[in-house]
């Protein structure tokens, strides 16, 4: 009776591949595998039936691969995958990929390795090719919070620029004219999309963007503090911002008054997400309102739904960033 040892020496790779080949448990080139099935074939190579029965009862599981679970945001969308795994018996696994690719890459690996065929991902940092070679592999995996164009139908996505677009406009509509943005310093797909909507809310309205009014930061409490000081010492003029998220927008306001500035008296601020920490500053939060926990339950009841059959019907995927009104935009204050 033929080894995986034998597989290995005719496909002309290692022990390790050919396990990962069977298991299906993390990403083996196409021509690779292709050689490995052959050598099975060849030398009429049999799984084990007890890992077989192993792996089937893996089938059972949700793989959730996020971001930082201490920020809201990702802790939100974590909440509501699980709900939908409890709903579904499902036992949820859930590892961070901190946004940086290499720990989102061995996120998926790790997925992979669990037997969670049905996956919600939410992947910053990995290129689109690295992903379409994992949906290759996974047809029940379901981006959030991205979108890939091959992946339309597996995406679950906010329209950013229009969020960013309508938080912009609010603020002029109050009648400020010298708006500041305050955004990440990574060259995620997030900031790009908010940064447009700012830009073209702000063409719209003929208003010019000094260069200085664009300020970069890491999307944390301490990266909006930081921000808070750059605002005062490089664009003064300014009297509103948008935020990239709520938190930045929270150090941005703890940072200005500190600084001796009051919300909205002097800055007005309006954030973005509308996580339960907006509803608790003070003063409130103005927000755009990010469906984010409609949208992890929609992708986790779609990855589930592909893991059953394939051929599910296009739904719509796209999701609307509303303005949530509170306490911290007024009229500006006078030069």
């Amino acid at each position: 009776m033929a080894t995986i040892k034998d597989v290995a020496k005719l496909a002309g790779v290692s022990t390790a591949t050919v396990s990962r080949v069977i298991n299906n448990t993390t990403y083996v080139e196409p021509v690779t595998q292709e050689r490995v099935q052959k050598a099975m074939k060849e030398l009429n190579y049999h799984r084990d039936a007890r890992a077989a029965a192993l792996a089937s009862r893996s089938n059972n599981t949700l793989g959730l691969l996020t971001g930082n679970l201490a920020d809201p945001f990702f802790a939100l969308i974590a909440k509501s995958v699980e709900e939908v795994a409890r709903s579904q018996n499902c036992q949820l696994v859930v590892v961070s990929g901190g946004h940086n690719a290499q720990r989102e890459k061995e996120g998926l690996d790790f997925l992979i390795s669990q037997g969670c065929e049905a996956m919600v991902v939410h992947s910053k940092m990995l290129d689109d090719a690295t992903l379409l070679r994992y949906s290759a592999q996974l047809p029940a995996m379901v981006l959030i919070n991205r979108t890939i164009p091959q992946l339309a139908h597996r995406a679950v996505w906010v329209d950013n620029r229009a969020g960013a677009a309508k938080s912009v406009d609010y603020l002029i509509a109050s009648g400020h004219r010298k708006i500041a943005c305050v955004t990440s310093d990574l060259p995620i797909e997030d900031r790009t999309e908010r940064l447009e909507g700012y830009r073209q809310a702000m063409a719209c309205a003929n208003l010019t963007i000094q260069p200085n009014w664009v300020i970069n930061q890491p999307f944390s409490e301490e990266g909006g503090e930081a921000a808070g000081k750059l605002l005062i010492k490089q664009c003064p003029e300014v009297t509103a911002v948008v935020t990239f998220n709520d938190v930045m927008a929270a150090g941005l306001m703890a940072s200005l008054y500190e600084q001796g500035y009051k919300i909205p008296n002097d800055y007005s601020i309006v954030g973005f997400d509308d996580v339960l920490l907006a509803r608790y500053l003070y003063p409130r939060l103005s927000t755009m309102h990010n469906p984010i926990d409609l949208m992890s339950t929609h992708a986790a009841k779609l990855a589930l739904q592909l893991r059953e059959q394939s051929d599910v019907l296009p739904s719509t995927n796209r999701f609307d960033a509303n303005l949530v009104c509170r306490q911290s935009v007024s009229i500006p204050r006078q030069a």
